[in-house]
């Protein structure tokens, strides 16, 4: 074959795959109903389980892990959303809750073990603020409009994000 007909074959090739991509070829077929979680549902609830078992192992009561969870979100909304700011003071403050037990009482352990359970939160805390990342990577406009709401509910608890400059 000559380049002249390779060049007519392949140029009649590429135009009927042009044709072929343009014609409605069949009817898409509808979806089921799903009772699947969104995707991005799925994400949290998956890395909250992974969460919540390695906190429990660490000893984190359901109030201690709850507030480690809210301090990942609030750093990623942070570093993701325009206009957020995390109070550092508030956020340690509100992270030494990892040094008490489930009655408020500071823990009474040896330093290997309280680096060992500061190793392990802070492990839970990566693993919360990635899926949190991740999460808003997917729609970065509606996570960062959720975090606005979030920052100016009044009934917010272990609040670290600055309020909003007028």
């Amino acid at each position: 074959m000559t380049p002249r007909i390779i060049l007519t074959s392949l140029t009649a090739i590429a135009a009927l795959a042009v044709l072929g991509g343009c014609s409605e070829g069949p009817a898409p077929k509808a979806k089921a109903a799903s009772t699947e979680p969104d995707t991005l549902v799925h994400v949290d609830l998956t890395v909250s389980k992974a969460f919540n078992a390695a906190m429990e192992k660490a000893g984190l009561d359901e109030g201690q892990r709850n507030v480690v969870q809210a301090m990942a979100h609030q750093q990623a909304v942070a570093v993701t959303c325009a206009g957020f700011t995390v109070n550092k003071a508030r956020f340690e403050d509100e992270m030494n809750i990892i040094y008490y037990d489930d009655k408020g009482k500071m823990l009474e352990v040896d330093s290997e073990a309280l680096h060992l359970r500061e190793r392990q939160v802070m492990m839970g805390f990566g693993m919360m603020f990635g899926a949190q990342l991740a999460i808003a990577a997917s729609d970065e406009k509606t996570f960062c409009e959720h975090a606005a709401v979030e920052r100016n509910a009044r009934d917010a608890k272990h609040l670290i994000l600055e309020p909003a400059k007028s």
